[in-house]
């Protein structure tokens, strides 16, 4: 998709790490806020006091509704498996050619593909942006080198898997429902995981910014993302770009469209992007989960109560999948053929 570059003076920071971050200016754009990204204590949802773990859902729902991006801490994944994941991604992009040469460039659906961009096929233009994709669940999926990287892939998939269904069934609780509830829909038992590995260079251009990947929602139910330290990722709140600057150790999460259709709208998929810019690489890795390839996802009955009516119809989400991926990354344009009613163009 042809889009202009970043403006840092388009995009709010979000700044101070003590306690709730805050957001403040990174350019000539004003975004002074009372409060940052929202912060979710990860061991406090699970296993704190109930007054305590019911006020924590509330505040997850709220995160949802408004954002549709949060942050984890207390999390319980291990930083140094963690890193292990990173390098062992960075060591496979660092291998000569021929030795991926049976991924590069597969196709969407392929489980395995290592690529540049998004999909050169339908880009258009070229992101500065060089990736590994590898389904990880039901099976896993990983090129055969580096050696170390199947077997740290597997435990960290496992790891970020658990996690990312209890973050599930606190959002189905938050939703008003039964914590099962949206795992039986969406019959997250055998959900679809896939993790990315994700490079993005230091970058030369002669604007000093430029798009790692274009403004997008995922296609997914939820992202777990981090980073090596050198930000880049921003989500767009409220109608302007924050720049997300972690908490040490946190994870973020951000809200795919499964969600927004699973929830009818109540909460919705956010729209973010990488932009890079500078003489440091930026690296990310992301585990996504996502309903099971067959399951048709459409919005729990009980949410279209009270006068709301649908807002989506069914789509089995192989197909929602493949037509994401197979397409320009066009900020939430995949979800149109998912509503009840079609957006305008």
């Amino acid at each position: 998709m042809a889009e202009t570059s970043p403006r840092h003076s388009d995009v709010c920071a979000n700044g101070d790490h003590s306690g709730h971050p805050s957001m403040t200016s990174s350019g000539t754009g004003a975004c002074s806020r009372d409060g940052g990204i929202p912060v979710v204590d990860f061991a406090v949802l699970v296993n704190g006091p109930a007054d305590e773990r019911w006020q924590a859902v509330r505040d997850l729902g709220r995160a949802c509704q408004d954002w549709g991006f949060f942050m984890v801490i207390n999390h319980g994944v291990p930083e140094a498996l963690r890193e292990t994941v990173m390098e062992g991604c960075k060591e496979l992009f660092s291998l000569p050619e021929e030795e991926k040469a049976e991924y590069l460039e597969a196709a969407p659906m392929d489980p395995i593909r290592i690529g540049t961009g998004f999909y050169a096929a339908v880009d258009g233009a070229r992101y500065w942006r060089d990736y590994v994709k590898m389904f990880a669940h039901p099976e896993l999926q990983c090129p055969a080198k580096p050696e170390k990287l199947r077997d740290v892939a597997a435990e960290y998939a496992a790891q970020t898997r658990a996690m990312l269904l209890q973050l599930a069934a606190a959002i189905s609780e938050s939703l008003g429902l039964d914590g099962g509830r949206i795992s039986e829909a969406l019959n997250l038992e055998a959900c679809f995981q896939i993790l990315v590995g994700n490079h993005y260079p230091p970058y030369t251009g002669p604007d000093g910014v430029g798009t790692g990947l274009p403004a997008h929602s995922d296609h997914g139910l939820l992202t777990l993302l981090f980073q090596n330290g050198v930000d880049g990722l921003q989500v767009q709140h409220d109608g302007q770009w924050l720049l997300a600057k972690p908490l040490p150790g946190a994870f973020f999460v951000i809200a795919g469209d499964q969600l927004e259709i699973v929830s009818n709208g109540r909460y919705k998929a956010v729209i973010h992007r990488a932009v890079v810019g500078g003489e440091r690489e930026r690296m990310s890795v992301v585990s996504m989960i996502s309903p099971s390839m067959d399951a048709v996802v459409e919005p729990v009955p009980e949410l279209a109560r009270d006068g709301r009516g649908l807002e989506f119809r069914g789509v089995r989400y192989r197909d929602y999948m493949a037509h994401q991926q197979s397409n320009k990354l066009e900020a939430k344009e995949a979800l149109d053929i998912a509503r009840a009613q079609p957006t305008a163009a």
